[in-house]
């Protein structure tokens, strides 16, 4: 049985919404998998049709249809050479420009994560794959999330939940997600080290299917402090929390390793999963990795969502000049994910 998956169309004024078309009128990805847009179907069908030709497999845009709920759109799209389900959204469709954020654009693609996380949490869809959302647009609407997995996570219900982000062998789950350095140091303590290093190996063990994972934890400051001289946190925190994981569920975890060695040694493939405690400690070694074969998944939660790791590119929307692979690389892991979860239900995350 072909998967059902979730893609919302994001946020209609970057480029979230052509990607997610190209990769989806693919014939091998509609032969994979039976993808469903939760969109606005007028707007998604002017993108399609403005794009140059060269995007589309055979020149054209793909036939877009309107389907009156999920079920009826899995149902149709059994057969590979029906045209795409779209889903209407109930937020009204943004008329601005794209390039630049709007309000409009956040209420959407909002909505689209919510409705599309919660078709899963329902075993109404078995993945939601998503294209990037712009935060400030998202704000403008008046929603205070720090990102899609702090929607994902809140929907789940969930108290312990994270995005693991992977390029090629490098795995990096973060302590602290998007907010400013000031803020994330402010955050930072045992607890939330230790929480976030349980969650790195329940991650490992119930999603990536690693018995044995090799955790490590990155230190805060250069050269892990070299014995206090650049700073104790390693001692006040970090070890501590390494110790608290120990001592309650016997998992180890390696650390605090050296910041500028520990993320090359997890793309060699030494670690299973490094521990990051900001967002740019690991986002700058993950994105000078090849970005065609970079995501995020989130984990801590029943919830499959997995997108690429790249942002809603105002400046490329509706040039044609947005690359796919990004996106269609991601949907390929959640149907592996989702392949793994149906053949070993009982290792399917639950969060608490």
């Amino acid at each position: 049985m072909r998967s059902r998956v979730v893609v919302p169309e994001s946020d209609l004024g970057g480029i979230g919404p052509e990607v997610a078309l190209r990769v989806l009128a693919r014939a091998s990805v509609r032969e994979a998998c039976r993808p469903v847009m939760l969109g606005h179907l007028h707007a998604l069908r002017a993108i399609a049709a403005g794009l140059p030709s060269s995007c589309w497999p055979n020149g054209a845009p793909p036939e877009l249809a309107a389907a009156a709920t999920l079920e009826a759109g899995f149902a149709a799209v059994e057969d590979p050479n029906a045209p795409l389900p779209v889903v209407e959204l109930e937020s009204a469709e943004p008329r601005d420009p794209p390039g630049r954020p709007a309000a409009a654009f956040g209420f959407a693609a909002v909505e689209g994560v919510l409705r599309g996380g919660a078709a899963c949490l329902q075993d109404r869809a078995d993945a939601l794959v998503t294209p990037p959302i712009h935060k400030e647009s998202m704000h403008l609407a008046g929603y205070p999330y720090e990102g899609q997995t702090q929607i994902v996570g809140e929907l789940c219900g969930s108290r312990r939940y994270g995005m693991l982000a992977c390029a090629g062998a490098l795995r990096v789950l973060v302590a602290t997600r998007h907010m400013s350095l000031r803020e994330a140091l402010a955050r930072l303590d045992h607890q939330v080290v230790a929480k976030s290093l349980r969650l790195a190996h329940e991650a490992a063990r119930e999603t990536l299917g690693i018995a044995e994972p090799r955790i490590a934890l990155a230190a805060l400051n250069p050269h892990a402090g070299e014995g206090g001289a650049f700073g104790d946190d390693e001692d006040k925190l970090l070890r501590p929390a390494i110790a608290k994981v120990r001592e309650e569920y016997g998992w180890e975890t390696a650390g605090p390793l050296v910041p500028d060695v520990v993320f090359a040694a997890g793309a060699r493939g030494d670690w299973d999963v490094v521990v990051a405690l900001y967002h740019d400690q690991a986002f700058i070694p993950l994105k000078m990795l090849p970005r065609e074969q970079a995501y995020t998944l989130f984990v801590g939660g029943p919830i499959l969502r997995v997108s690429p790791m790249h942002g809603a590119a105002y400046d490329l929307a509706r040039t044609g000049r947005a690359d796919p692979e990004p996106f269609a690389f991601s949907l390929d892991r959640a149907l592996e994910y989702a392949a793994q979860r149906a053949a070993n239900p009982s290792a399917r995350p639950v969060g608490d």
